[in-house]
């Protein structure tokens, strides 16, 4: 397939060349005329609008959000690798450059490929540290279960972003989970439902999930006695205590257990919510259903059915998933759940075998910290943005003249 190239002056071209042949002309020639024509010049106007939806629903970007929103990552990463794999004129290069790499690190996220998501993270952190990219490099950390690596990166991009950071947030709160802090877990979940449920539908749908995961994860570990766990990243047992209630930024309502039972409650119901329509984020709400269910005795049956359905629908985040320090924890001497268990750490093996190692991502972090910015450098074409406001406002004042001339002043 032909790569996808940087066609934003062609685009320029053309746009310029449509508007004056089917707005332009026809209104000032119906001007010049002093007939209105029956309205004919207005087609014009209502082709142009509809050519430019038309060119925006076909663009590459667009296209490959709409399938990352509908859980086609894999048909998503394919047009983000021809975007990137185009070479000389044309090339996306820069900080337009940025805008792929990070939309192909959510892909791989979303296919369940962690550590060539890493790498594409660390390649747009060379172009730009900021927010989005250093989030995207925590989440991608966390789902290599490498949890030191991910608080230092989430916890930049909270700093530049002043905490508002949806990706942050929610890759700080998963990795604060594993290392048996619930109710720290808990508060940073909170801010960041709260900005992507303000946000949405500008923020991407894996982070709200994401949010959502880890809040009712904090909530029912905050209602678990405590037990012995074990890292998958380093090996190491630690007790998990039976934390306190968080301090999250607004006041709860219900107070103890049954307060935090019934917000996990509701907080499971937004989750399957947002998983209507993506297989990936379907699975992810199965996962913490299954969870739930796991806490009781009974429901085994039930719990290994969506296990099986969750791995059938995304199999990487599933094995991520039950690995996870702080889920399935009454189920870990059963029989039913070793071969997850077993899979996830040999995915594990192999993904750290072909990763950049902890020291090489303690470099580009402390590299990014010098030239941290709030937000990324500019990363659309700044001549195809000038021609698009001057037609839009050459369209809307002929349209004015026009109707004034025709159907206000009657001459």
């Amino acid at each position: 397939m032909k790569p996808i190239r940087d066609y934003s002056r062609l685009f320029t071209r053309g746009l310029i060349g449509v508007w004056l042949l089917a707005v332009a002309l026809p209104l000032v020639v119906s001007l010049l005329l002093g007939q209105p024509a029956g309205g004919i010049p207005l087609a014009g106007v209502v082709l142009w609008f509809v050519l430019l939806r038309a060119a925006r629903w076909l663009s590459p970007p667009v296209r490959a959000d709409a399938f990352m929103r509908r859980g086609k990552y894999t048909e998503a990463l394919a047009l983000c690798d021809q975007a990137l794999a185009a070479r000389d004129e044309g090339a996306w290069m820069g900080a337009r450059r940025l805008i792929w790499l990070n939309r192909r690190t959510s892909a791989l996220l979303g296919a369940g490929r962690a550590g060539e998501a890493l790498v594409s993270a660390l390649d747009a952190l060379e172009v730009s540290a900021d927010p989005e990219t250093l989030g995207n490099c925590a989440m991608a950390l966390v789902r290599l279960n490498r949890y030191d690596e991910a608080i230092a990166a989430a916890r930049l991009a909270l700093a530049l972003s002043r905490e508002r950071s949806v990706v942050g947030n929610a890759a700080l709160a998963l990795a604060l989970l594993a290392r048996g802090l619930p109710a720290e877990a808990e508060a940073l979940a909170r801010a960041g439902l709260e900005d992507a449920t303000s946000l949405l539908p500008f923020v991407r749908p894996e982070h709200y999930a994401l949010c959502l995961v880890a809040l009712c994860r904090a909530l029912r570990t905050q209602n678990a006695p405590a037990v012995l766990v074990t890292d998958p990243g380093t090996g190491e047992t630690s007790e998990r205590p039976d934390a306190a209630p968080a301090a999250p930024s607004r006041p709860l309502a219900g107070a103890g257990a049954a307060g935090r039972s019934a917000q996990a409650a509701r907080y499971l119901d937004q989750l399957r919510d947002a998983g209507r329509g993506s297989p990936y984020l379907h699975a992810i709400a199965l996962l913490e259903e299954a969870d739930t269910l796991a806490e009781a005795a009974g429901g085994e049956e039930r719990v290994f059915s969506l296990l099986a359905e969750a791995h059938r629908l995304a199999p990487e985040y599933a094995l991520w998933f039950v690995a996870q320090p702080a889920t399935f924890d009454r189920l870990r001497a059963d029989e039913r759940l070793a071969p997850y268990l077993s899979a996830s750490a040999a995915r594990i093996e192999v993904e750290r075998g072909a990763v950049p190692n902890a020291e090489l991502v303690e470099l580009e972090l402390a590299n990014a910290r010098g030239a941290a910015r709030p937000r990324p450098a500019p990363q659309s074409s700044r001549e195809a943005m000038l021609v698009l406001v001057a037609t839009l406002a050459g369209t809307f004042a002929l349209l004015l003249i026009w109707a004034y001339r025709f159907f206000i002043a009657g001459v």
